[in-house]
């Protein structure tokens, strides 16, 4: 990625100056990490906070930007930030603990600890949590599609759980996909209380946080405490500035760490040197997982083990209210980062990566050639424009063009790149496109390669047309005893509409003669007595799939 070409100012503004370069780092290496920053570090704005090391010692820290609005206080490297997923490791690195420590074997069945989760048929161990392929619905999306999202209620552990436990059937069969689930991490944390006897809270405080040094570090487990230091998360406004953030909430384990840059590199040295553990401790959790297939996967216990230019990169993202991270390693560059920020549209995952290109090189930007769209043995890119669904999963797919360039709509609107024959690279995505064709010739479908190879087949669709009378035969109420909560479905003209909870209506397009979605990513798919009559219907959206509605 190109570094961002802007001017820096010396001192901005309500913004502290930056710290002189360290004996380990050179002034041009430090002008060119701030050039990164530069559109953040505004004194009328929210922003970031940066920590690199490199073998364990301290390389650059710096704070741009404000950490609140309200107060005027400027980001600096001790400012708090909450992790989102980032916290996703240290409470894998508490079940490692006591796995090593006999107190628990990686490989039980989940509800040797916890009884209260059903029983799926076949068992889902504690690994398949910490892997994400256990099948277990996302907890988070389960609330949006009860009509309760993030922010509108105030959610215990106790209430997150009982989520949990309700839901009766997983999103597959365990260990046979991978498909991210906080719900995994919040029963993990219920497992450490149950085995230790102490919440993770200060489990984690006694184990690794006071041992290791992360003096400014603790979980968010009562959302009233007061954390001195803390920074303010924000969101951009409806048409300028920023309105408050946070996530209000007293649930912890699959997000809700307090954390500084500092302590997260003094993490991420435990990982490469463990002080508490031991080695295996740290192998452990930096070794990927492993479908029933034989496939492996990119993803260890609470850590992304992927590639970058080359270069191994053990890291983890996250985004909680408007605070948005991610914390790095390039082991075999020895180098450790830390990027922590407080609005929503920050990037932290691209920032890090434009400083990472300053230690370990940036390739050349390739002169562009049209190829984008018209090259590499491509038909007219406007063949490839269309609707496609996946019947197994209901996602609903739109290619379009955009300025002249193509691009997939996969709940945001993502730019493609030729990479072959009928085969287009969505690089923000790290997903590729590869689209077949029927015997005449034209584009009848396409297949979806994940980063991590998974695969998902799409049709491309001409949906059925709709008449009123028609679509009258799905208006009804449906209920889920698995969130509780009633969806009514109507008609409008000629297309059905939802309305959920007391939220308003929105609209559903067809995808099929039973099928219908939303923008978004929700789909549902009707199901019909024996009378032909619509009497429920499956409900898929992202990490939640096959929840079932009857019809009232």
């Amino acid at each position: 990625m190109r570094l961002i070409r802007v001017a820096v100012a010396a001192v901005l503004l309500g913004v502290a100056a930056a710290p002189p370069a360290s004996a380990q780092i050179s002034a041009d290496t430090a002008q060119l990490i701030d050039r990164v920053f530069a559109p953040l570090n505004r004194a009328d704005a929210p922003g970031c906070s940066i920590g690199i090391d490199r073998d364990g010692l301290p390389l650059y820290r710096r704070g741009y930007g404000m950490a609140s609005l309200e107060s005027r206080a400027p980001m600096t490297e001790g400012s708090i930030v909450e992790s989102g997923s980032v916290a996703k490791q240290f409470t894998a690195g508490a079940i490692v603990y006591l796995a090593l420590n006999g107190k628990l074997d990686l490989d039980d069945p989940v509800r040797k600890y916890i009884p209260e989760l059903p029983d799926y048929g076949a068992p889902v161990t504690i690994r398949m949590l910490l892997h994400h392929t256990s099948g277990v619905r996302d907890m988070w999306t389960l609330f949006v599609l009860a009509g309760q999202p993030p922010g509108t209620v105030l959610y215990s552990m106790d209430q997150a759980l009982r989520m949990i436990y309700r839901q009766r059937a997983l999103n597959f069969p365990p260990n046979s996909e991978f498909l991210y689930s906080n719900s995994g991490f919040l029963l993990l944390a219920e497992i450490v209380h149950r085995v230790s006897g102490v919440p993770l809270a200060r489990f984690s405080r006694d184990v690794f946080f006071r041992p290791l040094g992360m003096d400014h570090t603790q979980w968010r487990d009562d959302w009233n405490r007061v954390v001195p230091g803390r920074t303010t998360a924000y969101s951009p406004a409806p048409g300028d500035g920023f309105q408050v953030d946070m996530p209000f909430m007293s649930v912890y384990g699959a997000g809700g760490l307090l954390t500084t840059v500092g302590d997260l590199l003094r993490w991420n040295e435990q990982l490469t040197h463990p002080k508490v553990g031991g080695q295996a401790w740290a192998d452990t959790l930096q070794h990927v997982g492993r479908l029933a297939n034989g496939r492996a996967i990119d993803y260890g216990f609470g850590l992304f083990v992927t590639r970058y230019r080359g270069e191994r990169e053990v890291s983890h993202g996250g985004a909680t209210g408007g605070y948005r991270t991610f914390l790095a390693r390039w082991p075999d560059r020895k180098l450790s980062m830390a990027v922590l920020c407080n609005v929503a549209n920050a990037g932290p995952d691209n920032l890090a990566h434009q400083v990472a290109d300053v230690f370990i090189g940036a390739r050349p930007a390739a002169a562009s050639t049209g190829a984008e769209t018209a090259g590499m043995g491509q038909d007219d890119p406007s063949s490839y424009v269309g609707r496609y669904r996946a019947p197994e999963t209901e996602d609903l797919l739109t290619i379009a063009m955009h300025d002249g360039r193509l691009e997939a709509n996969l709940g945001a609107r993502l730019p493609l790149a030729a990479a072959g024959k009928d085969r287009f690279r969505a690089s923000a995505a790290g997903v590729d496109l590869v689209f077949r064709r029927g015997p005449d010739g034209k584009v009848s479908g396409l297949t979806v390669i994940a980063i991590d190879r998974d695969t998902t087949v799409f049709e491309r669709i001409a949906p059925p047309p709709s008449s009123a009378a028609e679509l009258a035969a799905f208006a009804g109420t449906y209920y889920s005893d698995e969130l509780d909560v009633t969806y009514r479905v109507g008609v409008r003209d000629t297309a059905l509409v939802l309305q959920v909870a007391d939220q308003p209506e929105v609209d559903l397009s067809r995808t099929a003669r039973d099928s219908f979605a939303r923008a978004g990513g929700m789909a549902l798919r009707f199901s019909r007595a024996k009378n032909n009559r619509p009497d429920g219907f499956l409900l898929f959206a992202g990490r939640v799939k096959n929840l079932h509605f009857v019809r009232r």
